[in-house]
């Protein structure tokens, strides 16, 4: 009977085993779009682990979100040789923050495959990574030889110190191809999305291909600055390809634009795709807010702060090449046939578009200079070059009568005290004939600003500091000054306790003890076109704070002046609110027990020293006199026995 009994429960067992992995692995089957096999990733060790030994059938889900914060090297999410990891965020997140050696989020390996993406409704799976202490580059991916593909997803770096340069995706070789997603690393030091040839390998030459995305760096967008050795190995330049996508620079200064390449190999070729006009500069496209021939219609009505398509030159890229290699070169079919089905030969018209373009036009600065045009990357071919204008305003197309402004490669138009002096927009084309006498031509937009004479400076000698509450017994420091001066604001105020010696700094959330001294500093700066009262290069402006004469202390810089008051000795408050505690609670944790006697007689051994209110709480029996007393009333009062005291209630200290 015992045996028949064993038997079913055997055959019930086997039954239910060979039901429940079909039953899985139609639910995981349903759930991928593509793989035989799919796997769900719910921690970071898991994720490490899939991807150094990720197959092409497989697919690999995020199914929680995944916080890494350590200290630790070595952790990176390596995709080795051989590996094919098909990672998709499924509407979660992974973020990494090391103050580690590590360089990268993912790193792809010579030989090791990764397409990400995210196939949520929601599309919120995006990447973070945060690295504070590594001074070398460092990426959200990090491509050293493979393939990376990019389908969607928001990826983002960090570098809160202000270490190492910075990008979403570094390639140091092989190949990656973005279809979309979003890569801001405009808070990143450096902080470019795309960044191409650091540390290349001699004969794997790094190349990067962008048909779309939106792409937010802090100076440039795509930077590109291999080393001297792909010309001396004879290898083919590492290259950024642009066929579509969206691109912005979040700082302006006088480096900044859509790319940059350094070192002369370099280069970056585009064919479509849409620049801020705040990226552009004068070198790496036409100019500030230039545009060719061929999209000027689209973007006539757009002048300031607008978007406009991109009209780079034929390469974007270092001035040490000559036009072979920057135009020819480029596109030679023996040149590029390593790739295999090279990115030219798939999107041939695409870029016999762009070369049909004019060689570069360089605009100058034009608020402070005269205008200064200059072709540039020149072919020997060229036999004239012709430079016409026109007032925007006049512009008929080809019906338009332009003027005649020179014949030479570069020339300059009217001297600065000619300028215009209303806003401005003007045409400017030039016309190269070639040897065969055959011409071609583009044009560029210049807009004049209006010219704005500099209002003159407010001098100010005296500032008026209001609404800063004295201190008072048991208040907190007052942070809400107002400056009651015109031309100048309050940008910070600082508590200082001066009771002994220089001061101590105080924090938002300490009170003023009664019989102490305290100090306010208040720094003031200057706004609009005013400034402090200077001489000899130092400031002399004086200063009140709630009408009493302050102590200026000045600086070197016209626009900031800081202002002290050392009040007098703390006063009592009379309306302070009652400090309550539990009597018996001398640890002050809330509840009185074994632990307050204990650190009663801890405190009487000189092993810890109770605080002022915990002494207060530690004397049960009200004499005014903490010993081994009132911790044995403490004790009885936890056995239940009656001591005469109120411990356990609440007093007044």
């Amino acid at each position: 009977m015992k045996f028949k009994s064993l038997l079913c429960a055997v055959l019930c067992f086997l039954l239910i085993a060979s039901v429940l992995p079909f039953s899985v692995a139609a639910k995981e089957a349903e759930t991928a779009p593509t793989g035989d096999y799919v796997y769900y990733i719910e921690t970071y060790e898991q994720l490490r682990n899939h991807a150094s030994n990720a197959q092409a059938d497989c697919r690999y889900i995020l199914a929680d979100y995944i916080d890494q914060s350590d200290n630790e090297n070595d952790l990176e999410i390596v995709i080795p040789e051989g590996a094919v990891f098909k990672l998709d965020l499924n509407g979660y997140s992974i973020q990494r923050s090391t103050q580690g050696n590590d360089c990268a989020l993912f790193r792809i390996k010579s030989g090791g495959v990764m397409t990400i993406n995210d196939t949520s409704d929601s599309q919120t799976g995006y990447c973070s990574f945060s690295d504070g202490f590594t001074p070398y580059s460092k990426a959200v991916f990090y491509n050293d030889g493979g393939e990376l593909e990019i389908n969607g997803g928001y990826y983002e770096i960090f570098s809160p110190f202000e270490q190492g340069d910075c990008s979403i995706v570094r390639t140091t070789s092989g190949s990656t191809y973005i279809y979309d997603g979003t890569f801001d690393s405009s808070s990143a030091w450096g902080g470019d999305t795309i960044s191409v040839g650091h540390n290349a390998y001699l004969y794997e030459v790094p190349h990067v291909v962008i048909f779309g995305g939106e792409f937010y760096g802090k100076y440039s967008s795509i930077e590109v600055t291999p080393f001297d050795n792909y010309l001396q190995y004879g290898c083919l330049y590492p290259s950024v390809y642009v066929l579509g996508g969206s691109f912005y620079v979040t700082k302006e200064s006088e480096s900044s634009g859509f790319t940059y390449c350094n070192n002369g190999w370099g280069r970056v070729i585009v064919a479509e795709g849409t620049v801020l006009s705040k990226c552009l500069n004068q070198i790496d496209q036409r100019f500030l807010s230039g545009t060719s021939k061929k999209h000027f219609t689209q973007t006539i009505d757009d002048y300031n702060g607008g978007y406009y398509e991109v009209t780079a030159p034929p390469m974007i890229m270092s001035d040490n090449l000559d036009y072979y290699y920057r135009l020819i070169g480029l596109c030679d079919k023996e040149m590029v046939k390593s790739y295999g089905s090279s990115v030219y030969e798939l999107h041939k018209e695409k870029f016999d578009a762009v070369l049909e373009r004019i060689d570069t036009i360089i605009v100058s600065e034009t608020e402070e200079t005269s205008p200064y045009f200059e072709l540039r990357n020149r072919t020997l071919d060229h036999q004239y070059v012709n430079w016409y204008m026109c007032d925007e305003s006049e512009y008929q197309g080809e019906d338009t009568e332009w003027t005649h402004i020179g014949d030479a490669y570069n020339i300059s138009h009217w001297r600065f005290d000619e300028r215009p002096e209303e806003a401005t927009s003007y045409i400017i084309r030039c016309v190269v004939t070639k040897s065969d006498l055959t011409t071609y031509e583009d044009v560029v937009r210049v807009y004049y600003e209006a010219l704005e004479k500099e209002p003159e400076k407010k001098v100010i000698d005296i500032v008026d500091i209001t609404e800063i509450d004295a201190p008072l017994e048991g208040e907190h420091p007052d942070y809400d000054a107002y400056c009651a001066t015109q031309g100048c604001n309050v940008s910070a105020v600082k508590w200082y306790d001066v009771t002994e010696g220089r001061g101590t700094l105080m924090n938002a959330d300490d009170v003023f003890v009664a019989g102490r001294s305290y100090r306010v500093d208040v720094l003031v700066e200057a706004v609009g076109n005013c400034t402090f009262l200077m001489s000899d290069g130092y400031n002399e402006a004086e200063g009140y704070i709630n009408s009493v004469k302050a102590t200026a202390y000045g600086s070197h810089d016209e626009t900031e002046l800081e202002l002290g008051l050392v009040f007098p000795p703390c006063e009592e408050n009379p309306s302070k609110p009652d400090v309550k505690g539990i009597l018996g609670d001398a640890n002050e944790d809330g509840t009185v027990n074994v632990k307050d006697a204990t650190a009663i007689q801890k405190h009487l051994a000189s092993l810890i020293t109770l605080s002022e209110t915990g002494l207060k709480l530690a004397d049960a029996d009200g004499n005014a006199n903490v010993n081994i007393k009132d911790a044995t009333a403490i004790q009885k009062h936890i056995a239940g026995m009656d001591t005469g005291y109120p411990i356990g209630e609440s007093i007044i200290l």
